[in-house]
């Protein structure tokens, strides 16, 4: 077993013959992404298999693919691509869900993670607590301070964040936590 998972690989985003995988990006969709998921499943296989990874796979039965199933995942917002920056990115709850969180992560990391690439896993902690990181394994340590964001421990502007992460997100030390 290869890379930075302790236990089984996740499935990447994107289609494998008679499945597509599919990413909601930091675990969590909304109604209208899961309507979505489900009218697209509806024209094929007729399932939605949810992953312990936090990707919901999309079983096909005979029926060919509808031509805009991708286009119409993409368009709600969903990943599809095997290469997405999004595969590997985690979050505590941050702002508004936790009184310690000094910033809202989740929307920071929208912001800035489609710009980045790379293969180590990153986590963007609201604080030092850390809540959520991942374990036994190097990632890339994102906390957020009064100032602003840390990068595995030097102040970051937030204006250079996506160009750090994507150098933090290629080597490979180890975050030391």
């Amino acid at each position: 077993m290869s890379g930075p998972w302790p236990h089984a690989q996740p499935p990447r985003p994107g289609g494998a013959g008679d499945a597509l995988c599919v990413l909601p990006p930091l675990g969590r969709m909304d109604s209208a992404q899961w309507r979505v998921l489900a009218d697209v499943a509806a024209s094929g296989g007729g399932e939605l298999r949810v992953t312990p990874w936090r990707s919901v796979i999309l079983p096909w039965g005979e029926a060919p693919w509808p031509a805009d199933a991708g286009a119409r995942i993409r368009a709600a917002g969903l990943v599809t691509a095997a290469d997405s920056p999004w595969r590997s990115v985690t979050a505590c709850t941050g702002k508004p869900g936790c009184a310690k969180s000094l910033a809202d992560v989740r929307a920071d990391a929208r912001a800035v993670v489609t710009g980045s690439a790379g293969e180590l896993p990153v986590h963007w902690s609201g604080c030092a607590r850390r809540c959520g990181h991942p374990r036994g394994t190097a990632w890339v340590d994102l906390v957020a301070t009064p100032d602003g964001y840390e990068l595995n421990g030097r102040p970051t502007p937030y204006d250079r964040l996506a160009a750090a992460l994507t150098a933090a997100r290629t080597t490979t030390t180890p975050a030391s936590q």
